[in-house]
């Protein structure tokens, strides 16, 4: 993970349709805004060349694919149940989503389940942090006090993060080969150590 990551902040006024960007080292602009139903073949490709393991700790199994239908399902997203948002870069006429974060809000009052996926071209680059970062900003104004998440226990990159934004917050319970984790929403980190 990159520890220089900037605060998620949008990047201009002017431009509302995207809520914050990060520059990364040595390029380029990662721009980041809500899913949106036209997105469904940028996402199928991003499924299509990510790795095994990518798509078995976001998926929980080892996929290849999305079905057409499933994929449309979770680009509809029920603004009053969920939230979910992407990376785009955009360079030499091509566009690519390359990581995205979701939550959907659970049946105890101020609760939401959370999942992340960073494309393995753009791993250990500090995307992941900055989009739980930008999540729990959003998850305030949204109302959410908790975040829950299952994580395998194969999945070191996600439970470090944890470790690292949520130190000595959390609340982990082991079944299997998944730990359950639940966290208050203000106890992430931010840029200069501050919480959400």
């Amino acid at each position: 993970m990159n520890d220089t990551t900037t605060s998620p902040e949008p990047p201009c006024a002017s431009d509302p349709g995207w809520l914050a960007e990060l520059p990364l080292a040595g390029g380029p602009v990662v721009r980041f805004r809500h899913v949106r139903p036209d997105d469904e073949p940028l996402v199928t490709e991003a499924i299509r060349t990510a790795s095994r393991e990518t798509l078995l700790h976001r998926f929980f199994s080892p996929i290849r694919s999305v079905a057409p239908d499933q994929l449309r399902r979770m680009l509809a997203i029920e603004q009053a149940k969920e939230l979910c948002i992407v990376g785009v870069v955009s360079a030499n006429d091509t566009t690519r989503i390359v990581c995205g974060a979701r939550y959907v809000r659970l049946p105890r009052p101020g609760a939401a389940e959370i999942a992340f996926t960073v494309h393995d071209d753009f791993q250990r680059r500090g995307l992941c942090s900055f989009l739980l970062q930008l999540l729990s900003r959003l998850a305030v104004d949204g109302g959410i006090r908790w975040f829950e998440a299952d994580v395998m226990a194969s999945n070191q990159k996600m439970l470090n993060l944890f470790r690292k934004l949520v130190p000595e917050h959390t609340r982990t319970r082991r079944m299997g080969d998944v730990l359950h984790i639940v966290f208050e929403v203000s106890a992430v980190t931010h840029p200069g150590g501050q919480g959400a």
